[in-house]
């Protein structure tokens, strides 16, 4: 699951070289999409799209579907919950527990809702770099500095945060093997298990610490202040590709909404 959150594909096609401040506004334009079509044809044009950015990017598909089976659970309760929550067309019926047609076609959209909104959610974070995401934010959400609200600041907090996910797992990799040279055994019963936590979560967290303290000194070496504003090394410009990127998803959007809007 760490893959989700931190990329580590990299390319040269059209949608790695895109801006991620482009990325990131066109990610919130087909989510806003998605929550107001009404109509699963209209679905099925996004799922169409979908398919066209990765094989024109030469994504292998593996690494798409691949975490989709971790949230298989989240579809299937969707649609079981509303198939009993929904008043309709009785299908099936056990003393007063029944199944619906309506909820089973309720259940069905709002999953297939649900799954376009993890696909394109992954296939963002698979194609930006989470630093680089980070910095086009902050540049984003720039003009907020005339409301006094410390947006470089915030950002470099979620860049760090971001940093330390992958060294988290590393060292949790780490004394878990450790613990099992000394002999811990966790091939046992639940409550054995429970047991063991301790002696793996106080050494991640004590080394967590020591990092934190490492890092501030770091920066205060470095003669970071918060507050003040602060310069990049790389300058992000908005390219061609971006604007013509940018306008294709307009279009798209715009579209669907207002054949919705007519239906």
């Amino acid at each position: 699951m760490i893959d989700f959150f931190l990329s580590k594909l990299k390319g040269k096609t059209y949608i790695f070289r895109l801006d991620p401040r482009v990325k990131f506004l066109s990610l919130l334009i087909i989510f806003v999409s998605l929550l107001l079509i009404k109509h699963i044809e209209y679905y099925l044009i996004w799922f169409l799209i979908a398919l066209i950015t990765i094989f024109s990017n030469k994504i292998h598909m593996k690494f798409i579907l691949k975490p989709l089976r971790f949230f298989i659970w989240l579809f299937f309760l969707t649609i079981i919950f509303h198939s009993f929550l929904t008043p309709g067309r009785v299908v099936f019926q056990f003393t007063k527990i029944y199944i619906t047609i309506e909820g089973l076609e309720k259940g069905f959209f709002f999953s297939v809702r649900l799954l376009l909104i993890i696909f394109f959610t992954y296939l963002f974070s698979l194609t930006t770099n989470p630093m680089d995401l980070t910095d086009g934010l902050s540049k984003l959400f720039s003009p907020l500095r005339k409301l006094r609200i410390p947006v470089d600041d915030l950002f470099i907090i979620v860049h760090i945060a971001l940093r330390f996910i992958p060294t988290l797992f590393e060292q949790s990799a780490r004394i878990l093997m450790a613990q099992k040279a000394r002999g811990l055994n966790l091939n046992i019963n639940l409550f054995k298990r429970i047991k063991h936590i301790p002696s793996l979560i106080v050494p991640v967290i004590i080394l967590s610490i020591k990092r934190t303290n490492e890092l501030a000194l770091a920066l205060e070496t470095r003669w970071y202040h918060p507050g003040r504003k602060r310069t990049s090394f790389v300058e992000m410009k908005l390219k061609k590709i971006d604007f013509l990127e940018m306008a294709i998803i307009f279009l798209s959007a715009g579209s669907i909404l207002f054949c919705e809007t007519l239906r």
